[in-house]
């Protein structure tokens, strides 16, 4: 190997071992930036896991709702009826991507430092 081959593969060892520093870099600003997203869509899966868990929550608020402000029960039993209706029309082609999204943010959930 000629002198130049040489100084070439030390220089090319070099640049590997610096890109790859910088990625592990560029993963870890990537997961403190996103941190904060990560936190309030945990806590958003928490407190909506504790409402199923829970459904009198719902009663009550559909209840003091109803009570409070008639007109406006049924406005949004209205809109609550269409949801439901659009959710279980699209439910077969957004489940995957939503498995997929939070078995990606799960995966991240391990990396974070807590």
């Amino acid at each position: 190997m000629s002198q130049r081959d040489a100084e070439l593969a030390r220089r090319r060892a070099s640049l590997m071992r610096r890109s790859a520093m910088l990625r592990l870099q560029l993963g870890r600003q990537l997961d403190e930036g996103l941190a904060p997203a990560w936190r309030t869509a945990d806590t958003a899966a928490r407190g909506w896991q504790w409402l199923r868990r829970n459904p009198w929550v719902w009663a009550v608020g559909a209840v003091a709702l109803a009570v409070w402000r008639p007109t406006r029960a049924a406005g949004a039993a209205s809109r609550a009826w269409g949801a439901w209706v659009l959710i279980r029309r699209f439910a077969p082609v957004l489940a995957p991507v939503l498995s997929t999204l939070l078995q990606i943010g799960a995966g991240r959930a391990g990396h974070r430092k807590g």
